[in-house]
């Protein structure tokens, strides 16, 4: 990288100090796409202990039975499927911005670089050829 950054600035440095000066948000962009990635696992792991409830239920079904208590075996797994869907909907809203924002800064970037190198041309400052070298 640092070899095209010295050729960058060599054939067209304001182009390249744009560039540049976009590089910061594009290294956030990775550090959202890392929390999104974090968030997605912290979602799997929750989804664990609901699990572990219906596999007990299933594995002790007699002993369940015995004792009448499927419906609170019934009402425990509903609050936690419940719960479980809440927090699972406020995090997909989380998740959803976080990947809405990591890829709209690509395409920003490319808007800005292309904007200004267009006003380059424009102002006769680099020719076409110049701009994708």
């Amino acid at each position: 990288m640092g070899v095209s950054v010295i050729i960058s600035f060599i054939y067209e440095w304001e182009m390249a100090l744009l560039i540049l000066s976009i590089a910061p948000v594009l290294a956030l962009r990775g550090m959202i796409e890392t929390t999104k990635l974090t968030i997605t696992n912290l979602i799997s792991l929750s989804l664990i202990l609901f699990y572990k409830v219906a596999t007990e239920a299933v594995e002790n079904i007699q002993t369940i039975v015995s004792l009448a208590r499927e419906k609170a075996f019934e009402q425990t797994y509903e609050e936690m499927l419940q719960t479980q869907h809440r927090n699972t909907m406020k995090k997909a809203q989380i998740v959803r911005s976080c990947y809405a924002f990591s890829h709209a800064c690509v395409y920003f970037a490319y808007a800005v670089g292309f904007r200004f190198g267009a006003y380059l041309i424009q102002a006769g400052q680099m020719t076409s050829e110049g701009m994708f070298m």
